[in-house]
């Protein structure tokens, strides 16, 4: 029998699923994930101590970087998996999994990526610095790069964030009148659809 999207995470060791995202994601995708398509995650899991996003001391010494990427790999059988982070030990190049460095913060950084790359992606998933601030660069940067009718998901919005607090038009002055809303108990993803709306749609 084939594992479900939570079980992936959980086999892993991603925290997608003791976040509460495994369920959001297998509405939103359990009708594409045999479809051929382009699926990039930014933050792929450093366990290097002491810098931005490391996942020491909030993983186990076992975690292996890049899990989330594996449960992927397996959910989208047919895809390309892309994974972007600035750490050295993220990068696991293997079977349908391609990991690039570079800084979704930085302009220059990212056009330099996607000009080697010269790919247009179907779903692309922020689960890097967790800050409002390098939010809303990640998604100026790299929302160009994904496709008409795509996906993009910004993951972990902090409580009081300015991406949602008293502030909806945060999103709404990057992406101008594409679809968006958030879900989680505290608002904590967004998820944005590449198609034009004249409303903006929040929950």
């Amino acid at each position: 029998m084939s594992l479900d999207l939570a079980d992936l995470f959980n086999k892993y060791g991603s925290d997608k699923d003791s976040s509460g995202y495994s369920h959001v994601y297998s509405i939103m995708f359990d009708k594409i994930k045999h479809e051929k398509l382009n699926v990039l995650e930014i933050g792929i899991g450093t366990m290097i101590p002491n810098v931005q996003s490391s996942m020491k001391g909030y993983m186990p010494d076992t975690y292996l970087p890049g899990a989330s990427l594996r449960a992927w790999n397996d959910y989208f059988i047919n895809s390309a998996i892309y994974g972007v982070d600035i750490q050295l030990d993220t990068q696991i190049n293997h079977d349908r999994i391609n990991t690039f460095i570079a800084d979704s913060t930085n302009a220059d950084s990212v056009n330099q990526l996607m000009t080697k790359l010269d790919v247009q992606f179907d779903i692309i998933i922020d689960d890097g610095c967790h800050h409002d601030a390098s939010q809303k660069k990640t998604l100026s940067h790299f929302f160009p790069y994904l496709k008409d009718g795509g996906i993009y998901i910004i993951e972990d919005i902090y409580p009081g964030s300015n991406i949602t607090n008293n502030n909806p038009y945060e999103i709404k002055n990057v992406i101008g009148n594409y679809e968006h809303f958030f879900v989680g108990l505290k608002n904590n993803q967004c998820v944005i659809r590449k198609k034009r709306t004249n409303a903006i749609v929040c929950c």
